[in-house]
């Protein structure tokens, strides 16, 4: 997989650092700094509506010019890691390809991966990004990465946004900037609580993706009030139409993990959930990889007419249609 990683807040434990950096450069420009708190309740990223408050008056280049040099200066001897990082990193590396897209000026970063001797792990490192929305699709382009073997993994609403315009998986960590009900709001697949419970996650991916053997999935053929069928669009299936589902979790049933999927997958709670069938799915031609799934497949239903969905990172497009008209697709 290709791990991408936010470098402040979630590797670096860094806020009261950049709080610091960012007093002096609010105090270069004459303005009053911020006391903690209100750093951290009111600073978000991309920056510039902080600096309209708090410094005003002053261009947003002015603003990163100083704190660009102020971060060169300073930044690489203050800045610490969350406990588990380094080692974390130097076992993910051995298993997956690993980048860093950051906000930060891009020599400071460098200067700090150097001091902490985390620079060999990674492919590639961009900072000096103010806006991963462009930044992180970017990136994949850059490296020729596929969205579907792609992780976006940070502590801002941002870096979720980010995930959501290159199409990739949002993984956010709740130990940094924000804190987990926030972040939850920007519809995050995973929220991990410390660094040690996101590597333990990201190596139970690892192992599921180099190891045969069949993997136990579900889906579910979802019915609205009128009849209608929700089906869904993911390059993964050739880009064809499908129903939304995915793989079961350890400790789960197959009726929990359906609605778990299916709430992850289009945000619909369902109800009336059915089995309908077993299939054998082994290294079928229209996947884009060779796998071999065993597919519980259940019908279920959800109230109203056409309800609302919001796809995750896995598909590109849905329908209700009638049964009629599904051949037609």
């Amino acid at each position: 997989m290709n791990l991408v990683f936010d470098w402040a807040g979630t590797l670096a434990n860094d806020q009261e650092l950049t709080w610091r950096l960012t007093n002096e450069t609010l105090r270069n420009f004459g303005h009053a700094p911020v006391d903690f708190d209100l750093y951290v309740k009111e600073f978000k990223s991309p920056a510039e509506e902080f600096y309209r408050i708090y410094c005003p008056g002053v261009s947003m280049d002015a603003v990163e010019e100083v704190f660009a040099d102020l971060s060169r200066r300073r930044y690489p001897n203050g800045a610490t890691l969350w406990p588990g990082v380094a080692e974390g990193l130097a076992c993910l590396a051995c298993r997956h390809q690993l980048f860093i897209l950051s906000t930060l000026d891009q020599d400071a970063l460098e200067s700090t991966l150097e001091l902490l001797d985390l620079q060999r792990h990674f492919r590639a490192v961009r900072g000096s990004v103010p806006d991963k929305t462009v930044g992180l699709p970017g990136l994949l382009l850059e490296f020729h990465l596929a969205p579907d073997e792609t992780v976006m993994i940070g502590d801002t609403l941002h870096d979720m946004d980010a995930a959501r315009a290159a199409r990739v998986a949002p993984f956010a960590v709740a130990y940094g900037y924000a804190e987990r009900a926030l972040l939850e709001t920007g519809f995050p697949e995973m929220v991990f609580g410390t660094f040690a419970e996101l590597l333990r996650h990201l190596d139970k991916l690892a192992c599921a993706e180099s190891r045969h053997f069949p993997v136990a999935t579900v889906g579910a053929l979802v019915f609205d009030d009128a009849g209608n069928m929700l089906l869904v669009r993911t390059r993964k299936w050739s880009g064809l139409y499908g129903i939304p589902g995915g793989k079961v979790d350890y400790g789960e049933t197959l009726e929990q993990a359906c609605a778990r999927e299916l709430r992850e997958e289009t945000a619909l709670d369902i109800r009336e959930i059915r089995f309908a069938m077993v299939q054998d799915c082994v290294e079928h031609p229209e996947f884009y990889r060779p796998r071999h799934f065993i597919l519980a497949n259940y019908t279920a239903r959800v109230e109203g007419v056409s309800p609302p969905v919001r796809l995750n990172h896995e598909s590109d497009h849905f329908i209700w249609s009638s049964v009629s008209d599904v051949w037609n697709l």
